[in-house]
């Protein structure tokens, strides 16, 4: 039983092709026969026909003229040598019974013509003419010449050669005939009786075999049409056999694949989680060590100003005693010159750690608020390299600053300075492994660029980076020193906030053991505030 299968009919278009495919070899193979049959005989009747002809003029016209020469030869001389006019134009007249000859002259060396005759009313087509010295004991004494036509023998030959055509002709036809009539119920007849059930099997009916049962090899090609029917047949049932459970794999896969969704979503979720909580972090650690390396930084201005205090304070007590007993000029001058000294060192002090207190404040306001303002990017840097340098080994690692003071930016300062504070933390974490010292060097230059935009660099003279990891140091969680102070996340914020941020972009350039750069082009005006940069230019 064979199951029901969605097909797709036919089209009117196709059907008129295949007729047509069928038509033109119809068409092609009755011209063939045609062709093989007249083309043959056209050519052997032509070879026959020119050879007929060529036997039938030396019968009749070329044979004759050589005899007819050669006989008047032979009988003209005694004639002709005895004047005897009437014995020659007896013997002319007989060769004259001839009806293909059109013309006798006889001419007498002496006498000019001797004897003549000609046909009247005869066609002079196809004119052969023989000419023959009359000899007498040697010598020349006339001369005779006679011409004969081949009009009526090719009037005969044509005559016979349209009867021969006619019946090749008929003969012709009737083979033809034959051959089509053959070719027709052979051949034409069982090819498309053949289409038309291969038309039934393309369009899914597959209940009817092949009927075209014959013993030569249109048979074997209707058994080979039928035994695709069969295995068609079984294709399609155990595609219906499939098709029947499919939209319950389908509906199975769809709900695996949502809850696969949901994990992968949950999943997601934690770890977007987990990556803002250890940004958090790392911004907390520097937060952290910058403070520490603030309060670090304040403890000697601070401790000298009290120590410098204490001093004053010592030294107006005894001033005090000495007031009791009597202050000499002396005495009152190196109490001025001493309290003067100590305020002088007590004032530098305060001033030094006014200072360090008023960059840690706008640092860690710009760090905390992402505050968007205009500023000069020299002081900016400086500002940041300022508290940096509080919490490094200045005797060890040398930072230097070549920034030109008119470049100004409309953007956020506190990132900036987070940028730079990972760029060189990265520097002095994995730059200067293994070295007593190290070098870094932050640049910008303005660029010729629309929008304007400046070029900020970061440079260190340290171990630079592996070829191999080049292309992933700004992939989160990537780092070279796991577990061991590094959490894979400073150059990943450092990509994001010039990127995502700022509107720039940034690369790194290094090579082994020469030291590593990392080149930003930012905008002087961030995304948001185009107006502005404007007015900055």
């Amino acid at each position: 039983m064979l199951s029901k299968h969605t097909h797709h009919p036919e089209s009117p278009d196709q059907r008129g092709h295949a007729r047509q495919l069928t038509l033109s070899l119809r068409n092609a193979i009755v011209l063939g026969i045609g062709l093989g049959i007249l083309i043959p005989a056209i050519l052997l009747g032509t070879m026959l026909a020119s050879d007929s002809y060529q036997r039938e003029f030396d019968v009749r016209v070329r044979s004759p003229l050589k005899q007819y020469a050669g006989m008047l030869e032979q009988t003209m001389p005694v004639p002709l040598w005895q004047v005897d006019a009437t014995s020659a134009q007896s013997f002319v007249n007989s060769v004259m019974l001839n009806p293909d000859v059109v013309r006798i002259v006889v001419e007498d060396a002496a006498l000019g013509r001797f004897v003549h005759a000609e046909q009247a009313n005869v066609q002079k087509q196809g004119l052969l003419s023989e000419t023959r010295d009359i000899r007498k004991d040697g010598a020349v004494i006339g001369r005779v010449t006679i011409e004969m036509s081949s009009h009526l023998m090719e009037q005969e030959f044509l005559k016979k050669f349209l009867k021969g055509g006619l019946a090749i002709l008929v003969q012709l036809l009737i083979s033809f005939f034959l051959l089509w009539l053959l070719f027709q119920r052979r051949m034409m007849r069982p090819l498309q009786q053949l289409q038309r059930d291969v038309d039934r099997l393309g369009q899914g009916q597959l209940a009817d075999a092949v009927s075209v049962a014959r013993a030569d090899e249109l048979g074997s090609l209707a058994l080979g049409v039928d035994s695709m029917r069969l295995r068609l047949g079984e294709l399609m049932h155990e595609q219906a056999s499939h098709n029947a459970t499919l939209e319950q794999r389908v509906e199975d896969r769809t709900r695996q694949l949502h809850a696969s969704n949901q994990e992968l979503r949950t999943a997601l979720e934690d770890l977007n989680t987990a990556h803002a909580e250890i940004q958090r972090s790392d911004r907390l650690a520097a937060l952290g060590s910058l403070v520490a390396g603030v309060a670090h930084e304040l403890n000697t201005p601070i401790g000298n100003s009290v120590t410098v205090a204490s001093t004053i304070h010592d030294l107006s007590r005894e001033f005090n005693k000495e007031m009791e007993q009597g202050v000499t000029r002396a005495a009152l001058q190196n109490y001025v010159d001493n309290n003067l000294a100590a305020s002088d060192i007590l004032l530098r002090n305060l001033h030094s750690a006014a200072e360090l207190i008023g960059s840690f404040k706008r640092v860690a306001v710009d760090r905390t608020s992402a505050q968007r303002r205009v500023f000069l990017l020299d002081e900016v840097i400086r500002e940041i390299l300022l508290t940096i340098g509080a919490g490094i080994k200045r005797n060890v690692y040398e930072i230097r600053m070549d920034i030109p003071p008119e470049i100004r930016m409309d953007a956020y300062p506190g990132l900036l300075g987070q940028i730079i504070s990972n760029l060189i933390n990265n520097a002095i974490l994995h730059g200067f492994e293994g070295r007593e010292n190290g070098l870094i060097d932050v640049s910008a230059r303005l660029l010729d660029t629309e929008p304007a935009s400046v070029e900020l660099s970061v440079r260190d003279n340290g171990i630079g980076i592996a070829g191999a990891n080049l292309g992933r140091i700004f992939d989160p969680f990537f780092t070279t020193k796991l577990g061991q102070g590094g959490s894979g996340l400073g150059l990943n914020i450092v990509y994001n906030l010039v990127s995502d941020v700022l509107g720039g972009s940034i690369h790194v350039e290094s090579q082994p053991e020469i030291g590593s750069s990392f080149i930003m082009q930012l905008p002087l005006c961030a995304p948001g505030h185009e107006d502005m940069g404007r007015r900055l230019l």
